[in-house]
């Protein structure tokens, strides 16, 4: 720590060099006795804090700290005086009430009898800086929110094909980190499904290029669920790859938000609409019948004549037959009732198919 030296007058000229660079950093200069308490402000304090050149006491300069920040600046003030560097932010509030972001940095110089007799040091206003992090925060923070709302599983990778620990993909598909970062991704997909992933990540890889594939994917319950896998390079500004990103979206989450509603009323069960729900099941009319243990002939005159009376507890029983096979009766915002079809059991059904929507 620097003991105390006879000051030396200032050059007109350094002094003229001191106030450009003040004015081209945004910073000030300041002074404080500590045993007296007068404090010395440069031309840079007076213009970023709003005080007068005539400023003489530490009060003044605290009066200016944002309640908020007032305990923080009393650190600031205890720290000085017991012979601490100081280097804390906090906000002040200008005589013209606006609100900047500063640096408060200062050393303390040591008397001959070896305790703190002057402090000096800078402010420096970082209002731009502070809002540029504020600013990234919040589009990291909208960017997170997205993805959370979108994705079930969030990955990345390093340009060497690296992957980093991803605690969504282990809680999904029930896989440990090490099985997931030593590549075994396709261990968790559908025996049908995995070299056709495969092979789409490894063109992706070697291009440099997005990547896109639809697989089952094996859940960590041993269900498996159709899912949208999407991966993009980050590239540096030589185009090199900087990272990869991906996604694994449910493809069933569209329809969960569409969710059929309760009270889904059984007039709104028209002929086209069981007839294209057949047609995704592969069904006939006799395999419904069967499942509903409704007549092959009402079932018929149903879809042909476009909607005919039906007793409700036979629309209900083919309602009820539809649905145990997979079938989701949902509402559009036009307010229209469309279907969505999710295998049932896609484990026991190699035939299954991703979801349909009609």
């Amino acid at each position: 720590m620097p003991r105390e030296e006879p000051r030396q007058p200032v050059p007109a000229s350094l002094a003229q060099i001191l106030r450009l660079v003040e004015e081209l950093a945004q910073i000030g200069l300041w002074s404080i006795d500590l045993r007296s308490g007068v404090l010395s402000l440069s031309d840079g304090v007076v213009r970023l804090t709003g005080l007068s050149q005539q400023t003489t006491r530490m009060e003044a300069l605290r009066a200016l700290v944002h309640p908020e920040d007032s305990p923080i600046f009393d650190e600031v003030s205890a720290a000085l005086r017991t012979g601490i560097p100081v280097d804390r932010g906090f906000r002040i509030v200008r005589p013209d009430r606006t609100v900047r972001w500063v640096e408060f940095r200062g050393n303390v110089v040591l008397g001959t009898d070896a305790r703190p007799v002057r402090a000096d040091g800078l402010i420096l206003d970082v209002t731009s800086r502070h809002e540029t992090t504020q600013s990234v925060l919040r589009n990291q923070a909208r960017y997170e929110g997205l993805v959370q709302a979108i994705a079930a599983v969030v990955w990345l990778m390093s340009p060497d094909g690296v992957r980093q620990p991803s605690p969504s993909w282990c809680a999904l598909t029930g896989q440990t980190p090490e099985e997931w970062h030593a590549g075994g991704w396709l261990s968790a997909i559908h025996p049908e499904d995995r070299e056709r992933a495969a092979s789409a990540w490894a063109t992706a890889f070697r291009r440099h290029e997005p990547y896109e594939a639809n697989y089952r994917l094996r859940r960590a319950d041993g269900h498996y669920r159709w899912v949208s896998s999407r991966a993009v390079p980050v590239l540096n500004p030589d185009r090199s790859v900087r990272e990869w990103i991906g996604l694994v979206i449910d493809m069933t989450s569209t329809a969960s938000m569409m969710t059929q509603p309760p009270a889904l009323a059984l007039a709104d069960m028209s002929g086209p609409l069981i007839r294209s729900a057949r047609a995704m099941l592969n069904w006939s009319i006799p395999d419904l019948a069967a499942a509903a243990e409704v007549s092959g002939s009402s079932i018929k005159r149903f879809e042909e004549s476009g909607g005919a009376v039906l007793r409700p507890r036979t629309r209900a029983a083919i309602r009820n037959a539809l649905e145990a096979a997979g079938i989701t009766f949902v509402a559009r915002l036009s307010g229209e009732v469309g279907l969505v079809y999710r295998p049932v059991a896609p484990e026991a059904h190699p035939e299954s198919r991703p979801d349909t929507a009609a």
